[in-house]
């Protein structure tokens, strides 16, 4: 493989055409690779600190590595996605740097907006999920803290569906209702086997991911199986 620098833009350029030449100089820079190696990355590279996605439209699962111990504490701390994401992406990819943190520390705080609200004083299942949409970009949110409320919101809004999950979708557990005893999280792949990851709030304290099957899984404090998913307005 040749270094970067011995492949200059024009050489580049009769290879791949101006727009190309000049991300792949720039991805090789970022990364250090080879303009060679740079030539095999992605166009668009996902948000650094991102494990997994899968576009449901082809049900690839497609694994994400790279990116800088900074890059992943700046998602860690909500650091937006790339303006070049999709909507969908973007809410994926602040689930997923959310990973872990436990209701106990400061972190979890953000989530919530209600005066005197802590982590620990609240079921913040609903305030975790809303907060990826708004971090995302999402303009209209659900602010309850029911996990069954936001499937209200949903039907409210007419966002609420039943099949055909995609990320970026709220998973609800339990019937929509503003009542206690439910639970949301939000998706972040689809499977080629049906089964889903999601990113939930309030997991054993913290941020967790689950791999579920949708048809069997269950949550809340009564355990209730999915009800349904929201679409993010705009995506």
């Amino acid at each position: 493989m040749y270094p970067t620098r011995h492949l200059t833009l024009p050489a580049l350029k009769q290879r791949t055409g101006r727009a190309v030449a000049l991300a792949v100089l720039a991805a090789a820079a970022l990364t250090g690779t080879g303009a060679a190696d740079a030539l095999a990355l992605p166009a668009t590279p996902p948000a650094a600190g991102s494990t997994a996605t899968a576009d449901s439209s082809t049900t690839a699962t497609v694994t994400v590595t790279g990116g800088t111990a900074a890059d992943a504490d700046a998602l860690r701390e909500g650091a937006a996605a790339p303006a070049a994401a999709t909507l969908r992406d973007r809410i994926a990819a602040a689930a997923r740097g959310q990973i872990g943190v436990v209701e106990s520390s400061s972190a979890c705080q953000k989530y919530l907006t209600g005066k005197g609200q802590t982590c620990r004083n609240t079921s913040w299942c609903a305030a975790f999920a809303e907060w990826t949409w708004r971090h995302a970009g999402v303009k209209s949110v659900p602010t309850t803290l029911l996990g069954r409320g936001v499937g209200k919101w949903g039907q409210e809004h007419h966002l609420f569906h039943t099949g055909s999950p995609k990320p970026g979708d709220l998973v609800v557990y339990g019937p929509p209702a503003y009542e206690q005893g439910g639970h949301v999280g939000v998706v972040v792949s689809v499977n080629r086997d049906g089964t889903l990851d999601t990113v939930e709030g309030n997991v054993s304290n913290k941020v967790a991911h689950r791999h579920i099957d949708p048809r069997t899984a269950k949550g809340g404090v009564k355990k209730w199986k999915i009800s349904g998913y929201v679409t993010p307005p705009g995506a």
